[in-house]
């Protein structure tokens, strides 16, 4: 059998059965689409052509009319009666999408709602401008006696009589509760030829919580006293960075496994950018340092690897350097605090006030090596190799961001879930320098704001 036959005996059928589902239905009005297209298909199918014509003919003659009237975009010639009806249910459902959207993102709504509503909300308007006007017209009220106002009144005593006293009262809780955000602060200031710090304003400063990273501000002094104690140079002393020190949570310098580095870097690395890592690391050499019996082995050129020398009694030395830091706290009568940790985070035995933090501050100041690298906004060294040649090189920036100022000379930020932002500055100037404590700040900028105004109340 020839394939062409074949192909046209299937034809022929196709032809039959849309001819015979169109017989009954030739009366019947077909959907308003185009109505010269859907003539044309009509006339085509039922009088021009006969049943018994392949529709491949049909086909052929309806594309030679297609190209007759090519200019005539208007009309969509349609070839059978089935495509019709296929035309008009895609035109209907698409009115209908239109239709949806139209009622969905643009509703229709009565004119008199709409007048209401424009109504309400002009009212609503002129509410809040009014209130905003009355607002500043209106006399400042008199402050009232609270525990923060009581702390703020100044007494002058007259010359003539002893007896006569005039309280001046500051109304200082009004600028402090909307400006401050910090839950516990305190400021502490000393004129120029004074030796002592007097307490000016205080809010909760004896009242116990977390102090993040301005933990770190014990671990340095406690390294520093022990070296001072020793007379041994913070260059001598050269560590071994262990890998576990690469594994600790919260802020990190970012020190690498096998680089061999002194005290003095690894001071700068815990301070300015508020190495957990360097810090964990300064714990452990110097409490080993503390139980050595030779120390001057390892201030002659050899480094204290803490991978074989420290690892072993891991436990022993954490509470041994804890223990040295405690002992600091009572010699300078921190009465509120207790060292658990050795960089602040996340421990609720880790404890201290802002009254504490100042004694502390008090003390650090005193010492040049402590200010020189809380005064330091940038640091920049090298580890060494096991070959003695240069490793890793290392950047670091203070987070104190007061340190850009006039006046501000450094001293820890701190910030944990727990304990919030904190922040402990040093202010001098040439009449007088100031120290301040701000714990439990709305955010980690906030703090920095905070300690300014509390300054600016000088």
């Amino acid at each position: 059998m020839n394939p062409k036959e074949g192909q046209s005996v299937s034809l022929q059928k196709f032809h039959r059965k849309s001819a015979q589902s169109t017989s009954d239905d030739s009366q019947i009005a077909l959907p308003e689409l185009k109505g010269r297209s859907l003539k044309s298909a009509t006339t085509n199918l039922h009088i021009n052509k006969p049943l018994q014509t392949p529709l491949r003919n049909y086909i052929n003659e309806s594309l030679q009319q297609r190209k007759r009237s090519e200019n005539q975009s208007e009309y969509t010639f349609i070839e059978t009666y089935l495509e019709a009806l296929q035309r008009y249910a895609q035109e209907e459902k698409k009115k209908k999408q239109i239709q949806t959207l139209q009622i969905n993102s643009f509703p229709i709504l009565p004119g008199q709602v709409m007048r209401e509503r424009i109504k309400k909300y002009a009212e609503i308007q002129q509410r809040e401008v009014t209130k905003y006007f009355v607002r500043k017209e209106q006399q400042p009220k008199k402050p009232i006696s609270t525990a923060l106002s009581m702390i703020s009144q100044k007494s002058i005593v007259h010359q003539e009589s002893k007896t006569d006293v005039m309280s001046i009262q500051i109304p200082i809780s009004s600028k402090i509760k909307h400006k401050v955000s910090s839950k516990k602060w305190a400021i502490f200031k000393r004129n120029k030829g004074e030796t002592k710090f007097q307490k000016i304003y205080a809010f909760q400063d004896q009242q116990k919580s977390e102090v993040a990273s301005i933990t770190k501000v014990m671990t340095c002094y406690t390294t520093l006293k022990f070296l001072e104690e020793k007379k041994i140079d913070m260059e001598a002393i050269r560590i071994k960075i262990p890998g576990h020190a690469e594994c600790i949570d919260g802020t990190s310098a970012f020190l690498n496994a096998g680089g061999i580095m002194n005290i003095r870097q690894l001071l700068f690395a815990m301070m300015l950018p508020s190495g957990n890592d360097a810090a964990l690391v300064l714990s452990y050499a110097i409490a080993f340092l503390k139980t050595c019996d030779n120390i001057q082995r390892y201030c002659n050129g050899h480094y204290i690897d803490c991978e074989l020398e420290i690892e072993k009694n891991k436990f022993q030395l954490r509470t041994q350097f804890l223990q040295m830091m405690n002992n600091h706290a009572v010699n300078l009568k921190m009465d509120k605090t207790n060292y658990n940790s050795v960089h602040g985070l996340n421990d609720t035995l880790n404890v201290s006030c802002a009254l504490d933090i100042f004694k502390l501050v008090e003390e650090c100041i005193k010492i040049k090596e402590f200010m020189e690298i809380v005064n330091t906004r940038c640091f920049k060294t090298y580890a060494i190799t096991d070959q003695g040649k240069q490793g890793t090189y290392y950047k670091w920036k203070n987070t104190n961001k007061l340190l850009k100022k006039e006046g501000w000379e450094g001293i820890k930020t701190g910030i944990t879930s727990n304990a919030g932002p904190c922040f402990s500055g040093y202010y001098k100037t040439d009449d007088f320098d100031a120290i301040v404590i701000v714990l439990q700040s709305s955010n980690m900028l906030q703090r920095f704001k905070d300690a300014e105004i509390l300054i600016k109340l000088l």
